[in-house]
Formats: structure tokens, sequence, C-alpha cells
């Protein structure tokens, strides 16, 4: 490209950089022979990554109200590599069959002291930043089903696994450099010695930040009051909700100058080095390196953010309740997906589940809770000896999706027809029904008792 592309250029102008580089470095790899299994599975991940960008720049064009500024760092890193890579195949061509289309030099091209299974799985890396970031601004502004939300969850862990995997490996070829670059003199051996030291408490320190941010992110506030709170006296879930917001605060302002403190560490090695080296191709490969380590980390943070974001935008609800008359709640007072369910031995389990707002919850919890109501109830509506949801199991879930009214769990029975109601009462047997759930702002319907 003639127009000079850094991290100010734009994430339009970064999107389209990427675009442009992988589908030309596609181009070039169909115009070359002798395709092996791995060279087939290099071409896949790279159309997998064509198709990624094109579907960023899409969204980037169309003006969707999502922040994907984050994406800056590895779209700037993904065009580079895939043009530098370009770069290094057609260097090889002259080598290894003089020809394209009798190319026989993939076995031995290397790039960042890998070969094209280990670029193959770079490659993927900025494949999966680019769709969990997309797919993490989809759904905090869409509805989705929790088939999709559980995919979405298992690829964001999957994705933090590898990317810490593959921070390693950089990080262990970065200190090869090092080690055999800067130990010039006994005052080197003791800064890189110091500087290691540092990285090390760096790494800890961030470790700790992040096992701390899950924590909290963990954390079920309860529903706050509807009616207020009695003059004078705080509401305790607010003031709770405003500490955990603090401290979530401090820690990512910290896990950002550990980020930063690191990133200088290595920026001052890099610098450190390349004044011992002799061999422009070791410098270049360093500096590659290092892009590729700040690439990494970003689409770990990345990672890391899209996995908070499903802690904090999805209720987990889990009740378990034993004994007669039993009442449980999975409602969702701030229109949060719900995912969960209720569970329970006992007769007459009173269950309430769907979205509402906090001032309805209350109401109806107090007509739930109220002494005497139910009981008045089931005497009005009497239940035949053995039935209802005493058995094991009788349940209802939510499925992750907004909107998601909740049904009968396993075990549970259908309610009787009206003909075959008017069948039971003719002929004088009892009516056996267990209670259906009741659905968020309505009322349960209970079949009507046999004579």
């Amino acid at each position: 490209m003639a127009e000079v592309i850094g991290l100010a250029s734009g994430l339009v102008a970064l999107a389209t950089f990427a675009l442009k580089s992988i589908t030309k470095l596609c181009q070039t790899v169909h115009s070359l022979g002798n395709h092996s299994e791995n060279v087939l599975d290099l071409i896949k991940e790279v159309e997998a990554l064509q198709a990624a960008l094109t579907s960023l720049t899409k969204t980037v064009d169309d003006a969707v109200d999502a922040d994907l500024s984050a994406l800056s760092v590895p779209l700037l890193r993904c065009g580079n590599a895939c043009r530098q890579f370009e770069e290094k195949l057609l260097g090889c061509v002259p080598q290894f069959g003089g020809t394209r289309a009798n190319f026989r030099g993939w076995a031995k091209l290397r790039y960042l002291g890998e070969d094209i299974d280990g670029f193959r799985r770079t490659l993927a890396g900025y494949k999966t930043t680019i769709i969990i970031t997309l797919t993490d601004a989809t759904f905090r502004t869409s509805s989705v089903s929790a088939q999709k939300f559980e995919e979405h969850r298992n690829m964001v862990r999957v994705a933090v696994l590898t990317f810490e995997d593959r921070l390693t490996a950089i990080d262990e070829k970065l200190e090869l450099i090092f080690q055999r670059t800067v130990m010039n003199s006994d005052e080197d051996v003791v800064e890189l010695r110091q500087i290691k030291d540092e990285r090390q408490s760096t790494q800890k320190c961030l470790q700790i930040c992040i096992q701390m941010s899950r924590q909290f992110d963990q954390i079920e506030l309860p529903p706050t009051r509807g009616d207020g709170n009695p003059a004078g006296l705080i509401d305790p879930v607010k003031v709770l909700g405003n500490g955990i917001q603090g401290c979530r605060d401090t820690i990512n302002g910290v896990t950002a100058a550990m980020d930063s403190n690191m990133s200088a560490l290595i920026d001052r090695l890099v610098k450190k080095s390349k004044t011992a080296m002799q061999d422009e191709e070791e410098s270049v490969m360093l500096s590659q390196l290092q892009a590729e380590w700040e690439s990494v980390r970003k689409s770990l943070q990345l990672c890391s953010q899209a996995s908070t974001n499903l802690n904090e935008n999805i209720c987990v609800i889990d009740n378990f309740a034993t004994g007669d008359d039993a009442i449980q709640f999975l409602v969702s007072t701030n229109d949060k997906p719900i995912r969960g369910q209720n569970r329970g031995y006992g007769e007459r389990p009173r269950q309430l589940g769907g979205y509402m707002s906090d001032e309805s919850l209350q109401r109806v919890s107090d007509s739930m809770t109220r002494p005497g109501l139910y009981d008045r109830e089931v005497a009005t509506h009497p239940r035949a000896p053995g039935s209802g949801s005493g058995r094991p199991g009788a349940s209802f879930q939510g499925d992750g999706s907004r909107g998601h009214k909740p049904g009968s769990g396993s075990g549970q029975e259908k309610e009787p027809s009206a003909s075959e109601a008017s069948k039971r009462a003719r002929s004088g047997t009892p009516e056996e029904t267990e209670p259906n759930p009741p659905e968020a702002n309505s009322r349960a319907k209970r079949s009507s008792p046999g004579p």
C-alpha cells in the first residue's frame, strides 16, 4: 500500500488494510503449486479470516452503535503479518522450484521461527479475536438464544487459554534473543536479571488482578425494594453495588498500569538488544515478535473483557427448595437474560418466573408470602393425595434468551382439557394436577377440582 498505515489511521482504514492484505495473500497462496494437507489447512484459515474481516468491514461501514476501537492493534498486526508472510513466500520461489506452479518450499518456509502451521494458528487468533469482539457487541444490544450463548462462552474460554499459551511461547522466544544479545557485560547481566524479575512480578500482579475481577463477576446482588426505603435509611443493595463497582474500577486501573509496565519493559529490552545486533534480518524478526506480543496481549484482554461481559449481562439463578409450600423466584428485573432453574422436593410449590419491574416483583412477592392467602386457595381447590410436585425434578428453566417464558420441567403433567375435566366430574373421579409455574406478569391458572 502506498499510504502509511498505523494505529492513528482509524478503525475503517485498519480494517480495510487487513482485508486487502489477507485477500492478496489468499491469491498468492492459491497461485503456488504442490499444496500439501498443511497448505490446504492454511488456505481454509486464510479464507475464514477473510470472511471475518469482510463482516467486520461491513459492520464498521454500517456505523453500528458499538465501540470496536480495541481491535485496532490486532487489525494492524494482522495486515502487517499477512503482507510480511506473502513477501517471504514470494522470496522463496526462486530458491525452491523457480516457478510458482512448481513451488516446493512449503515445508522449509519459516515466519517468526514457525512453519506454515504455526502461521495458520496465528491467523486463527486474529479471526477469533474479531469474531468474539463482534459477537460480544451483538450480545449487548440484541436477543440471543441459550445455544448461541453457550457456544460463545465456550469460544471465549478456549480463546483465553489459547492466547495465554501463545503469549508464553512468544515470551520464551524473546527471552532467548535477549539472553544472546544483551548479556555483553556484567552490567548487562545484572540489568537483564532485574528486568526479568520485574517482568515476573508484573505478570504475577496481573494474574491476581484477573482472579479478583473474576470473583467480582460471580457476585449476584439481590433485587432492590420497589417501594423505597424508610426515611433516613440507606438502600443496602445500592451501597453494596456501588462499592463493588468501585472495586472493579480500581482493579481495572491496576491492570492497565501493569499492562503498561509490561509493555515498557519489553520495549526497553528490545531496544537494548537491537543495539548489540549486527544481523538486520534478526533485528527485523525481533520487531515483528514484539508487535505480535502486543497483539496477542490485546487479544487476550478483549477475550477476558468478553468473558466479564457475559457474566455481567446474564442472571444466573439456581434455586433448590425442600418442604411444602416453598416459594421460588426465577425473575429478571433489569431485562437481563435468565439462565437458571427452580428445583426441589415438596407439595404445593409456588414459583414465579419471567421479566418484570422491581415494583411488580415486590407486589407479587408480598401477595405470595402473605399468611393464609395460599392456604385459603388450597382449601378451596383441594388436591388428591400423592399429586403435585413432591417428586424430585419438578422445575422450570430459563433458556438464556430475552423474553423467555418459563415452561414446565420434567415430571410435570399437562392440565386436563375442559372436556376431560367434565368427564371426571360426571364420573366422580378426583382430578390430579400439578401447578404450572406462573409466567411473568400473569397468574398461574389452576384446574377446577373434581367434586
